[in-house]
């Protein structure tokens, strides 16, 4: 007892707005190598001008900024703020300027370690926010777009030190908020507060004016009501609407243009069509003062653009973003009338099986070791059973050689790594965005051991279907005679490739295969609590454009394991719940 208190006094520790204040202050941003190895050799030169130094420097952003927040606390007018990097070195000078160059840390980045993928990651996203504060500060007054720049990658900072400070804690705030949650929710959530928050913060730390600072201060904690009232004010018809007073004058706040720009490249870093995007950009309509059908039609093709200009390898841009589907609806801590709870909830289970299906998946806690996970071999022939081997010993998921995805790679991280699994709605939600989007398995189910009939399975998750209905209340036999038993008798995985479909299909139940409408090519894989079989994952690519490999294979088998390691958890958690209410 006196263990878990101080392991739970701990966590509480390591949570909160001033914890992680001073977490962020103790990082040092690093500058790209390829800089430090032009500004050395610039440096050794005894005519080397600040000019010749500006233009290498200019052209690594995070290094740009860091001279600008130098320049800050040198400055010795507190009414104004250093705002062009030409104007921060000149205030620094040569003589300040080089100890600062030769004590910055140069790293060469490689977006395959977790770390510097989150880094990279935040800086791409702040980039894009900062190059349409800059379009936009330009449109409203000519000469202001650099300022606009360097205040909204200002915003954006609190993102490189959190991925620096705790590259895991960034990845499973972004895992979490890539599947639909509040973003200020799973922060607060997971940090004990919001980045914003931690961004207000941290203003006296940067000695800005009184005057930036007090208008950054107040749009950082706007007033939904009047966000909402400047949405309505979008220029959504033939004739632009007016403006309210207190609503134009809250618009020309100074700053209002990057704060917004910083919420549009958060909100489309998730999904351009978003109900958040959408709301933002009817703000900018309302800001602009554009139709708003133009400014969409604007902000993508800055998207576009910024992507080709900004390319960096492994990293999701805006305009790989476009053509990703908006993730489908759902809330956080919805309160329902508790008059319609019950009849709400059966009604959701059997109309769309992609919402919330808790109750109907309870996992009973096995008290056995956790079993390894055996990477399987990627060289069997497609079509095939192949056997799952386990071992009673810490777990661990295959290499991830031929997995390079970032969306894997945050999977991964939180499933098995985090062990950051709260549902099985939530890991599947993980889970079918995977398959979705770096496989192109654009349907999956997940069937579990039914409680109600011995020797069944029934649908308890289903994503991509037109009509999730049909699995709501599907309940299949998996005796031994079926591919379903083979699959629950000895763990294993089966690609049903085109020249195999019609031998498998056969072995699939009559009703199964009719409700799935003739897919050209479907994967099966057994799911896995400890060892022991409790279900099967299915997944299709009916609809999708990608050709399945061994290599997709493969990675299929992967996400089934980091399924195994999430249910795991799930039944873990179950077990304490237990042992705490004895």
């Amino acid at each position: 007892m006196a263990a878990t208190s101080q392991a739970a006094s701990n966590s509480q520790s390591q949570k909160g707005l001033s914890y992680w204040r001073k977490q962020l202050l103790q990082v040092s941003l690093p500058a790209l190598a390829k800089t430090g190895k032009h500004l050395n050799r610039l440096l050794q030169k005894p005519d080397c001008a600040l000019r010749d130094l500006e233009k290498v420097i200019a052209e690594d952003p995070v290094l740009a900024f860091q001279i600008l927040a130098h320049a800050n606390k040198l400055s010795t007018s507190p009414d104004n703020d250093v705002s062009s990097l030409p104007h921060a070195m000149s205030l620094m000078g040569m003589d300040k300027l080089r100890p600062v160059l030769k004590n910055m840390k140069y790293i060469q980045f490689n977006p395959s370690k977790i770390a510097h993928n989150a880094f990279l990651q935040a800086l791409h996203t702040s980039l894009h926010a900062a190059s349409l504060a800059h379009a936009w500060a330009e449109k409203k007054i000519p000469g202001s777009g650099e300022a606009n720049y360097w205040i909204t990658l200002r915003l954006s900072s609190v993102y490189w030190y959190l991925s620096l400070a705790s590259p895991k804690n960034y990845h499973a705030i972004e895992l979490r908020v890539q599947t639909g949650e509040s973003r200020s929710h799973v922060e607060h959530d997971i940090l004990g507060c919001t980045c914003q928050e931690l961004t207000q913060s941290l203003l006296p730390y940067w000695r800005l004016s009184k005057f930036t600072s007090d208008n950054l201060t107040r749009l950082l904690a706007p007033d939904p009501k009047m966000l909402a009232q400047i949405g309505r004010c979008a220029w959504i018809d033939s004739v632009a609407p007016e403006t309210p007073k207190d609503q134009g004058i809250y618009m020309q706040t100074p700053w209002f243009g990057a704060v917004l720009a910083h919420s549009l490249a958060l909100n489309s870093s998730v999904s351009w069509y978003s109900i958040q995007t959408q709301r933002t950009l009817k703000i900018v309509s309302a800001y602009l003062r554009q139709p708003l059908e133009e400014v969409i039609v604007q902000v993508h093709k800055d998207a576009v653009r910024f992507t080709k200009t900004h390319t960096l390898k492994g990293v999701w841009t805006p305009a790989i973003k476009l053509l990703h589907p908006p993730l489908p609806r759902r809330s956080v801590n919805h309160t329902t009338q508790p008059e319609k709870t019950a009849a709400s909830a059966s009604v959701k289970r059997k109309k769309d099986l992609s919402s919330d299906t808790r109750q109907k998946a309870v996992l009973k806690p096995v008290r056995a070791e956790h079993a390894k996970l055996q990477p399987v071999k990627a060289d069997q022939k497609s079509g095939s059973v192949e056997k799952t081997k386990t071992s009673a010993a810490p777990s661990e998921l295959k290499s991830l050689e031929e997995v390079q995805t970032t969306l894997f790679k945050l999977f991964y991280l939180q499933t098995v790594k985090e062990h950051q699994v709260f549902s099985i709605h939530q890991l599947m939600d993980g889970a079918s965005q995977v398959l979705h989007f770096d496989l192109g398995l654009t349907r999956c189910i997940l069937f579990m051991k039914s409680r109600s009939q011995k020797g069944a399975v029934k649908g308890v998750y289903a994503k991509g279907f037109a009509d999730n209905s049909p699995f709501a209340n599907m309940e299949l036999d998996a005796s031994i005679e079926h591919l379903l038993g083979k699959l629950m008798h000895k763990p294993s995985a089966v690609w049903a490739s085109p020249d195999k479909i019609n031998k498998f299909a056969k072995e699939l139940p009559d009703t199964l295969w009719q409700a799935l409408e003739n897919p050209r090519e479907f994967m099966l894989a057994t799911v896995s609590v400890r060892g022991k079989p409790t279900g099967i994952l299915y997944a299709d690519n009916l609809g999708g454009d990608k050709v399945m490999t061994n290599s997709y294979y493969s990675t299929f088998r992967s996400v089934s394991q980091a399924i195994n390691h999430g249910l795991g958890t799930l039944a873990s958690q179950k077990e304490a719940q237990q042992k705490r209410s004895r």
